[in-house]
This record gives structure tokens, C-alpha cells and sequence, in this order.
């Protein structure tokens, strides 16, 4: 089954915890693969962002697509 990008916009986005890193704000896709390559995330207030393993771009965090582990009722990152 296919589905549409702005499905996942604004899920829960947690880590390998189960614990809320923040939400989904933006898809990056590769034109021409089609495949996801990057979440863009409006991470959590709790979180220091200075200590993430990815660059954060305009208050967001920009997590790679092999950072995620599932993406369903919620994006599940694997660490």
C-alpha cells in the first residue's frame, strides 16, 4: 500500500526509547529515486540540540532516512 507524505506530517517522532524526540515537520525526497533521504523534525523543547548527532537547519533537525527504523503510527528513530 502506498503512502502519501503528508500522512506522517506532524507524528510523534521517538527514539529507540520509545521516548517523544519530537515531530515530523518536512519530508526530504530524492527527485530522482523517489526515496526518502531525510526527516525534517521540530525537536522536542526538553532536548538540548547541541549534543544531536545531526545538523539542525532553521530550529529543525534534519534526521537521515537510515536513522529510521519504522515509520507507522509513529517514526521510530534507532537510537
Amino acid at each position: 500500500m502506498a503512502s502519501f507524505g503528508t500522512e506522517f506530517l506532524t507524528r510523534q517522532v521517538v527514539d529507540n526509547n520509545g521516548e517523544l524526540f519530537g515531530h515530523l515537520e518536512d519530508i526530504v525526497i530524492d527527485v530522482r529515486s523517489g526515496q526518502i533521504i531525510e526527516l525534517i523534525v521540530d525537536v522536542a523543547n526538553d532536548i538540548d540540540t547541541s549534543k544531536l548527532p545531526w545538523p539542525m537547519v532553521n530550529g529543525m533537525c534534519k534526521v537521515p532516512m537510515d536513522e529510521v527504523s519504522q515509520m507507522a503510527g509513529r517514526i521510530h528513530l534507532r537510537r
